[in-house]
Order: structure tokens, then C-alpha cells, then sequence
């Protein structure tokens, strides 16, 4: 006799595993503290030590494949007596009840074991303990009109199955409902659905067709036909319950997008600690007064986990782009700004929140809203182009944020936000002029002839809605650790959080907006800087023409916000400061204008067979887009889409940058860099060079904007 060879290398036995010893094939079915429990292919049981075992020089591994076929039964199903006991009716529980009493006399000679415990009145003759059970049993036997074999037969069953063992399996049998279905069409539905989760929604009769060709092609044409189309509609009713089959699109791909396993929670101890950041389609139409028309509007927010607080948002047309995403950041370190006509109770230090020391990092929270102010530690984003950026990038490396990104198609990553989401719906958005609803069916008849706000003023009413209801609001699901019966607002959770963990200091440097802009590599020539067949100048590049860059290639890094072109910016490596570059062809009445508006005037020079060199061309063509000399009402969508984008975005821009610039006003003895600057410092020495003066932005009016149907310009 040849025993096989000793293994080698490590073993990793698991259950259902099989193995040879002892010239026989055993399949391993528990493990014991030292012990491995077997039943041998001929269905004898054993245990064996596993030191034993594995030392034994009969013992070896076997291949899956040589693995002997257990059979095994299609659709059986593996049910709870217990559970199954409470499903039957009373009549069918009464009976069980009083043969379970029956067999107790029988054999103990009391009716219950609650009499048998107390000591009850004696049992009765024919059932006294101290007879021979066969005599009692015999008796009760005779009592029931049984049988004394067939009460045996009860009496085994109970004891070995309680009493399920009782039940008359004639009339309370459990059903499969698809016991006996071929296993193959249970298959070919659930992948049919599967492959079908991305498609419009169909009917049952090609659901049907599609089931009977993919059985067709896997197992050979008519091998496995389809039952009729009443039974196959139960069957599929059965498989596919609760996965909208023949639903709702959107609703079968959220169902097909939720986790297959236990759902996990994602908890934040302190303020910042996890920050979500998403956007969505907000339900309002925005109007625009210049045009007289109604856009879209997308709404982009971050949200603390600690604390469900609002910490920063962004209402922009049509849809968001990456800086704003970037900017978000700066927004939930920056604090908000009362408006005018806010109640007192809404303004900081009434949240009760800490301030004594925060004072010294802001001085702007003593006039601030009651938002908090935070310092994201980890970012949780989508794969969205605006979220997945070099932006957001730069400005989590440049802050220290630990960025993570959500798995693609997953929202139950970040649920807490999407439940944000429908909360903003359900308070503000429904009770805001120029609802539209989330769909076509909810629409209202007229919903752009009831739309009357502006994007600022949806963003007023919004700032507004977060501060007076949102953050002051008790959430039922914010629970805060050791505070379990606490009922909390998101503010009043900030408090008791700040109070319990500390406050990290928000970054105050200035410099930050600007440095999340986009980097463009230029040389500088005796006329400026080219970007994008615009030139740029400013008094600050005289020093620097015709020098070596001391950056590598030999190029300066100019910063330019997509959202206004119009201007550019350049960093001075002698000392830092921030330095705003103009358009030179730009006039004083020039909008400010987008990347996208910029590249629609080059295309159409182009088209007409100019050279979009001539910046005099691209200025003209510029000033054709953004002043139709036609009656708004002549607009084309591309025109009244491209106006309001434009116009949005600037507004946002001087937003940003007066921020900025009051943020270094502000925090000039914390910050590292000096306050913004247009051009160098007027020279002290009293030499005859150009005299120029500080320029701050936070100084700066708005600028001029063309009105359509005026001759005059409004501010």
C-alpha cells in the first residue's frame, strides 16, 4: 500500500473541505478547541486531535475537482419550527398544546411543568410516577383511542422535535413556491435582471422573449422551454419582488446600487473630522431680470458628519465648476456674514458656542452668522469632474485634508448628504417662487411665470433658511457620543462638541483664493503676458521682462479664474505679494466674461476669417456677445444661457475676491502675507518714478454691467 506524500507547506483546512486519511475521503463539518470533527464519504462520524491528524502519514489534502458529489436538493428550503409554530392557527396551536399536555402526564404524570414545579395535586393513578411508563403510556393510549405504537411513535418525535413534531404536516405542511422550478430559469431571470438594470423599462412579454433567448444560447435552442406566461409572471414576481423590474427606471438602478452586504456606519467624534461635500440639481427655476427668463440652478454643499452642520454652499447656474468646488473649502473656514435685516438671535455668539479664545483667530465671528466655522480633516467627494480635480487636489494638499473618493455609482457612501439633500428639498425649496418639483409628473402648468428670484436672492433666502432653520433645528438622527437621549440641533451639537474636543484654528492666509486658481506657464515679453489670444499687463511685470525665471523651464506660473478672464494674476517672487494683471484691450466699460464666452469669440473671429491675434477683433467680438444690439426677446437660449452664466459668475468672483482681501485686512497681524496689492508701493525716495497706489480689493465697487432696452449703465 502507497501513501501519499507529506505536504510541504502550510495547510488551511475550512469547513466543507475534503481530505484522505486513513484510505478514505473525509469531509471536514466542525472544529473543536483542538479537535477537527469528519464524516467519512460512507457517512460515519468521528473526531481526531488535529496534531493527530495532520502528523498521521495517511493525511492528505483532496482537489476540489476530486471531491466525491454529495447529492444535493434543488430549492429545498431550511425553516424555523419555532417560526413556523406561530403561523398556524389557533385551533391547529390549541390541539398541539393539549398533545403536548397529554404526552407530560404521560411520562411525568403532571399535565405542565409549572404544576410539576409547585407541587400541585397529586397525579392521577393510572399516571403515577412511580407506575412503568409503558403501563402509562398503555393508559394514555387507551384515554386518546390510540394505538400503543402509534403513541410511541408521538412520544419519539416530540422529544426529538418538539412540538412541530405535533402539527397534523397534512394540513400545515410549509410550501416552497418554487420547489420543482428548473434551476436553470431561476438563473437565466435573476441574470436577465441583471442585464436589464441600465435598460428602459420594458413589459413582461419581453422580459419573457429575452429569459427564452438567453436559455436558448446557453443551453442549445428549445433544451429549456419557458413555462406558460401566467406561471412565468409568478415566478418572476417571486425572484424579482421589491427590484422594480417593471418600474421606475431610476428607482430599479438605486435599488441595484445598495449594498449586498450589512450596511456600515461612518461616525465623526468632533467638528471636521469628516466633512461630505456633494451637489444636486436644486428644484427651483432662478430668473434672470436682464433677459426676462428662467435657468437652472445647481445647489453644491459640505457637510459636517459630527455635527450635521451646514458649513459652506454654492448656488451656480446650470451646474458646478471645479473652483467653486475648491472655494467651498475656504467657505467652511471663513465665517458668514449677518445680511441686513437679520434678527440679533441669529448672529454668532448667541449659539452658545465658546468664543473668548476663538476671538483671536476671527475676528469677524463677533459680527458673523450662527454657522460654524470648521476645519475639514477628512473630504469625502464623488467622482464627479468638478469633485475628482486638480483643484480640489491642490487645495487638500495645500490645507493638509485627507481627500477620499466615494466608489463610482455608490451614493450609500455618503447617505448623511443625500438625506441632506431631501431635507433642503422639503424646507426650502417647496415653499420658494419658481418651484419646479423633481420631475415632469410634480410640475407645476406655469412654473417660469412664477419664478420672480435672482441667484443672489435664492442664495440670501438660502444663507437665511441655514442659519435661522436648519442649523437651529433638532435632528432625530443626530446622536452625539455619551449623550444618547440628547436631542440636539446642529448648533447645539457644535457647542457641545467644541466644548468636549477643542477648536482647531482655521488658516487665515489670504493668499489661499489665489493659489487654488488655475496655473498657466507663460513667458513674460516686453507687452505682457499671452493667455488664450488675450494680453495681460501691469506695472509689475517691468522689473521682471526679459529676466530667467526661477522656475523650472524657464516660465512664469499666472493664475486666471475661468469664471472672469477679464483679469489674470501674478505672484512677485521677491516678496509674495499677490498682483492683479488686466486685459490691455479691455475697455472701461468691459464685462467681466468666462473662459467659455472667450472661446466662443475666438471660434466665431475665426469663422469669419479674422485672425484671432487681433485682439482688437476678439474685443469687438466680445462686446457683440455680451451686447446684442437686437430686443432681449430675440435672444437665442445659447445667448440668454451665456449672459446669465457670465453675469453669475462675476458677481461670485467679486465675492471671493472681497473676501480675500477683508480676510487679509482682518487677520493682517496672524497672516504670513501682506494685504492684496495691484502695484508696487509708491517710492519714498522722491525719485521721479511712477507714483502708484495701494490697491485693495475689499475697496472695489462693483463693476459697470450693460442693461438691455437702457442707454445708461447700472451699477
Amino acid at each position: 500500500m502507497t501513501t501519499a506524500p507529506r505536504p510541504t507547506a502550510a495547510i488551511r483546512l475550512k469547513l466543507g473541505d475534503w481530505i484522505e486519511w486513513e484510505d478514505e475521503r473525509h469531509q471536514v463539518i466542525g472544529f473543536l478547541d483542538t479537535g477537527v470533527r469528519l464524516r467519512s464519504q460512507g457517512g460515519s462520524f468521528q473526531v481526531i486531535v488535529t496534531a493527530e491528524l495532520l502528523a498521521d502519514p495517511t493525511f492528505s489534502t483532496a482537489d476540489a475537482a476530486d471531491a466525491p458529489d454529495v447529492p444535493t436538493r434543488d430549492n429545498e428550503l431550511t425553516l424555523s419550527p419555532g417560526a413556523l409554530l406561530d403561523g398556524l392557527p389557533d385551533a391547529e396551536i390549541e390541539r398541539v398544546t393539549e398533545m403536548e399536555a397529554h404526552l407530560l402526564e404521560a411520562t411525568t404524570g403532571y399535565r405542565s411543568l409549572a404544576a410539576q414545579a409547585e407541587g400541585a395535586a397529586a397525579p392521577r393513578p393510572e399516571y403515577d410516577p412511580d407506575l412503568p411508563l409503558r403501563q402509562r403510556m398503555a393508559a394514555k393510549a387507551k384515554e386518546l383511542g390510540m394505538t400503543d405504537r402509534r403513541l410511541w411513535d408521538v412520544l419519539g418525535a416530540w422529544r426529538a422535535e418538539g412540538l412541530w413534531a405535533l402539527v397534523d404536516k397534512r394540513k400545515h405542511k410549509p410550501s416552497n413556491p418554487l420547489a420543482g422550478v428548473d434551476a436553470r430559469i431561476i438563473e437565466a431571470i435573476l441574470d436577465q435582471h441583471t442585464a436589464e438594470i441600465d435598460d428602459s423599462t420594458g413589459s413582461l412579454d419581453r422580459f419573457h422573449r429575452r429569459v427564452q433567448n438567453r436559455l436558448d444560447a446557453k443551453h442549445g435552442e428549445k433544451s429549456v422551454q419557458l413555462p406558460s406566461r401566467a406561471t412565468f409572471h409568478r415566478y418572476t414576481q417571486l425572484l424579482l419582488k421589491g427590484r422594480h423590474t417593471f418600474g421606475a427606471s431610476t428607482t430599479r438602478r438605486t435599488t441595484a446600487q445598495q449594498p449586498d452586504r450589512l450596511f456600515g456606519h461612518l461616525v465623526a467624534h468632533r467638528p471636521g473630522e469628516v466633512v461630505l461635500m456633494d451637489s444636486t440639481p436644486l428644484d427651483i427655476r432662478a430668473w434672470d431680470p436682464a433677459a426676462d427668463t428662467t435657468h437652472r440652478v445647481e445647489l453644491t454643499v459640505a457637510l459636517d458628519l459630527a455635527t450635521r452642520s451646514l458649513l459652506s454652499w454654492r448656488i451656480t447656474p446650470e451646474s458646478t465648476n471645479a473652483l467653486d468646488v475648491g472655494l467651498l473649502l475656504i467657505d467652511a473656514m471663513t465665517p458668514e456674514p449677518m445680511r441686513p435685516g437679520w434678527a440679533d438671535r441669529l448672529r454668532y455668539d448667541m449659539a452658545r458656542i465658546p468664543l473668548p479664545r476663538k476671538l483671536d483667530y476671527h475676528q469677524r465671528l463677533a459680527a458673523g452668522a450662527a454657522r460654524p466655522v470648521v476645519f475639514p480633516e477628512t473630504l469625502i467627494i464623488d467622482h464627479g469632474k468638478q469633485f475628482d480635480s486638480d483643484v480640489v487636489h491642490r487645495a487638500c494638499t495645500r490645507l493638509g485634508i485627507n481627500l477620499q473618493l466615494g466608489r463610482k455609482g455608490k451614493p450609500t457612501d455618503k447617505p448623511h448628504v443625500e438625506a441632506v439633500f431631501g431635507t433642503i428639498n422639503e424646507q426650502f425649496s417647496k415653499h420658494v417662487a419658481g418651484y419646479k418639483g423633481n420631475n415632469v409628473v410634480q410640475r407645476g402648468k406655469n412654473v417660469e411665470e412664477a419664478a420672480r428670484w435672482s441667484i443672489p436672492d435664492l442664495e440670501d433666502f438660502f444663507a437665511e433658511y441655514v442659519v435661522s432653520v436648519y442649523q437651529r433645528r433638532h435632528h432625530d438622527g443626530l446622536v452625539m457620543p455619551g449623550f444618547p437621549d440628547l436631542r440636539l440641533s446642529p448648533n447645539e451639537a457644535y457647542a457641545l462638541s467644541v466644548a468636549r474636543s477643542g477648536y482647531v484654528a482655521c488658516p487665515t492666509d489670504p493668499a489661499l483664493y489665489y493659489e487654488l486658481l488655475p496655473i498657466q506657464w507663460r513667458t513674460i515679453q516686453p507687452y505682457g503676458i499671452e493667455y488664450q489670444y488675450l494680453t495681460y499687463d501691469a506695472d509689475i511685470l517691468y522689473r521682471y521682462r526679459k529676466s530667467t525665471s526661477p522656475y523650472p523651464g524657464g516660465k512664469w506660473p499666472i493664475r486666471v479664474d475661468p469664471r472672469n478672464v477679464l483679469h489674470a494674476y501674478f505672484q512677485d517672487p521677491a516678496d509674495g505679494t499677490w498682483h492683479v494683471l488686466r486685459w490691455t484691450h479691455a475697455g472701461d466699460d468691459q464685462v467681466p466674461f468666462t473662459d467659455v464666452t472667450l472661446r466662443e469669440a475666438i471660434r466665431l473671429v475665426t469663422v469669419r476669417g479674422s485672425n484671432p491675434d487681433n485682439q482688437d477683433e476678439v474685443a469687438a467680438t466680445l462686446r457683440e456677445l455680451q451686447n446684442r444690439t437686437d430686443a432681449p426677446e430675440s435672444w437665442t437660449t445659447t445667448d440668454r444661457r451665456r449672459r446669465a452664466r457670465d453675469a453669475e459668475r462675476a458677481r461670485t468672483v467679486a465675492r471671493d475676491q472681497h473676501r480675500a482681501a477683508q480676510t487679509a485686512q482682518e487677520t493682517s497681524h496672524l497672516a504670513a502675507i501682506p494685504p492684496l496689492k495691484a502695484v508696487p508701493d509708491p517710492d519714498e525716495d522722491g525719485d521721479n518714478k511712477p507714483v502708484s497706489r495701494r490697491f485693495d480689493l475689499g475697496d472695489l465697487t462693483t463693476l459697470p454691467v450693460w442693461s438691455p432696452g437702457n442707454d445708461t449703465q447700472e451699477g
